[in-house]
């Protein structure tokens, strides 16, 4: 019985809000996610996720990604700021990306251009300038 009476607060189990665009789906504009954003639909636009980006296997995103950590299972093409980037097998990304760690999991495709973020570069990657990057539209 005890174990019914016990209270927690909200800060012993922290949540963040994830924002789900499912296959099937289709988004074309501009998005801020304060949580999570997993897109297994497709996208085009610009996209700021403050916490993990992902595109599931698939998804598609057409357009400017910032985040801290964007994991590409499905097809990104466009140009993208990160803390972290990992393309899994079947991944494919696609442009130029700018970021401190990039990983590329055998069978994952990268073709494009990469700078390199240095480790103390960008805390917040929302007030980066996202230049206007539309590409030919996603074949859904």
């Amino acid at each position: 019985m005890a174990i019914f009476n016990q209270t927690h607060s909200t800060q012993d189990y922290p949540t963040t809000a994830v924002t789900i665009i499912a296959t099937g789906n289709r988004f074309i504009g501009d998005i801020e996610v304060s949580g999570q954003l997993q897109v297994d639909g497709a996208m085009e636009g610009s996209i700021c996720a403050q916490d993990t980006m992902t595109v599931g296997a698939k998804g598609q995103v057409n357009g400017c990604v910032k985040g801290q950590l964007v994991q590409i299972a499905g097809r990104f093409e466009g140009e993208m700021w990160c803390q972290d980037l990992t393309i899994f097998p079947g991944g494919l990304v696609s442009g130029k990306v700018h970021c401190q760690q990039m990983v590329i999991e055998p069978g994952g495709s990268f073709l494009g251009h990469r700078d390199e973020i240095a480790a103390q570069g960008h805390d917040d990657y929302s007030q980066l300038e996202p230049t206007s990057v539309l590409l030919e539209p996603i074949e859904v």
